[in-house]
């Protein structure tokens, strides 16, 4: 059990022990002003109860004259005295009263000490019988023998009392402890490298803020294990990219060297391969400063109808090339809030994209419309290209991502990861969907933060 167990143990249990024994002290204390008010002394005889009794029964059945008979009997007889007093504290044999005898069976006849002390009336006068003892007696301290089974009930109430909260404040220690030495253990895996550290199933069917703590912790790592496997993975593709240009590179070299008479067109080789190395370190750059957060240029109110109608301006020219047409069509004119380097590159390389795998006589649908409703711009690009597969349509966003049946690899494939991070900056998404017509459609929605 670490420490925080051990704290919330002690604060519980002393928590509740406190509070019993407030009760249990509050309790005790009540019942001894009620009990134990009889001074210092015991002034009755106890073990004269008989006597007592017999003599009410005389005084109630046979009157006055057979109580007084008896009484001298006792007396002449040597035996315990039992006294009979009225209101105005005389005896009815005449015999001196003790004012404190009297007022300590008074007490106890008040407190319903039957057969101990007793009332009856005599000619409508009431009288109180009772045996003094001859010598006082202290009383006996509070923790004798029948003191302790006077106050069982309530000794063996503290006592369950105590049990009961040790037991309840373990639990409850152990129940709060319980979840946070998962996490312990979970964040422990994770910084040892086990990404795959889930504690969600150990939280069980509690539904409290440490549960939800735990289901942050599963987020949190599961953000962790696709962050660095992104990276792994990107890590691989790099490496793969820059070897096929790298290679080339070196064959071009080592063909120059064998044939210096094919130098000049060996350096326009080396040239384009060392253009290609620096696009793609420059996409790689740019991928990472919209990952990290960091801003490109500071943000200002662009007019995205302007934007469209300018890269789309430059895109009919290398259409024209391949005989490709592209069709644009807005119903506004919307000015969103944002990155204008960032918005243009992502709308350009989609356009960029759809025309790469268009083929001669097809037509590029770009259409642009504001939701007033939603409060969104919504912008759409259209190819009549082959389009991709169902299971390829969540990937193709990914870094170096290339369908399986493209087989044109003149571009980096970094292209649309730069569009989609670049939308994500700006609050949007981005998908892809095929047309039924055939052909690839993508979508971006950007939110109108004015």
């Amino acid at each position: 059990m670490g420490r925080l167990f051990w704290k919330f143990f002690f604060s519980f249990w002393l928590t509740l022990l406190i509070a019993s024994v407030s009760v249990g002290s509050f309790v005790w204390l009540q019942n001894a002003a009620k009990n134990d008010d009889l001074g210092d002394l015991k002034l009755l005889d106890y073990h004269a109860s008989s006597y007592v009794a017999v003599a009410s029964d005389i005084a109630q059945q046979q009157g006055e004259a057979a109580l007084k008979s008896f009484l001298q009997q006792l007396e002449t007889a040597g035996m315990t005295e039992v006294f009979v007093v009225n209101n105005e504290h005389s005896d009815i044999l005449g015999r001196s009263v003790d004012l404190a005898t009297l007022n300590q069976a008074r007490q106890l006849f008040a407190k319903g000490k039957r057969r101990l002390v007793e009332q009856v009336f005599l000619q409508d006068t009431p009288y109180l019988f009772y045996a003094p003892l001859a010598e006082p007696e202290p009383l006996k301290p509070h923790f004798k023998k029948r003191w302790v089974l006077k106050h069982l009930p309530l000794l063996l109430m503290i006592i369950s009392g105590l049990v009961a909260s040790l037991l309840f404040s373990a639990l409850l220690a152990w129940y709060f402890t319980r979840p946070i030495r998962h996490l312990k253990q979970a964040f422990s895996d994770v910084a040892q490298g086990k990404l795959d550290t889930r504690v969600a199933t150990a939280m069980g069917k509690r539904q409290d803020e440490l549960a939800e703590l735990g289901e942050n912790f599963d987020f949190m790592a599961s953000k962790i294990s696709a962050l660095v496997n992104g990276q792994r993975q990107l890590l691989h593709d790099v490496s793969h990219e820059l070897r096929s240009p790298l290679a080339r590179m070196q064959a071009a070299i080592g063909i120059a060297q064998q044939q210096p008479d094919k130098v000049p067109a060996t350096l326009v080789r080396l040239e384009r391969e060392a253009e290609r190395i620096s696009d793609l370190v420059g996409e790689l750059l740019l991928i990472s400063r919209m990952e990290t957060g960091i801003e490109h240029s500071q943000e200002t109110d662009v007019d995205m109808t302007e934007l469209i109608e300018g890269i789309v301006e430059d895109a009919r020219f290398e259409a024209a090339n391949k005989a490709i047409s592209i069709d644009m069509q807005s119903n506004a004119d919307i000015s969103l809030y944002g990155h204008q380097e960032l918005l243009h590159r992502a709308i350009e390389n989609l356009i960029r994209n759809a025309i790469k795998f268009s083929d001669a006589g097809d037509t590029i649908r770009i259409n642009s419309h504001y939701d007033s409703a939603q409060k969104q711009l919504h912008i759409s690009v259209e190819d009549e290209g082959p389009g991709v597969s169902e299971a390829d349509l969540k990937r193709i966003f990914r870094p170096f991502f290339r369908a399986s049946h493209n087989q044109r690899q003149d571009g980096i494939g970094l292209g649309l990861t730069i569009a989609q991070q670049a939308i994500a900056a700006h609050h949007g998404h981005i998908l892809a969907e095929n047309r039924s017509e055939g052909g690839l459609r993508i979508v971006i929605i950007l939110p109108d933060k004015s």
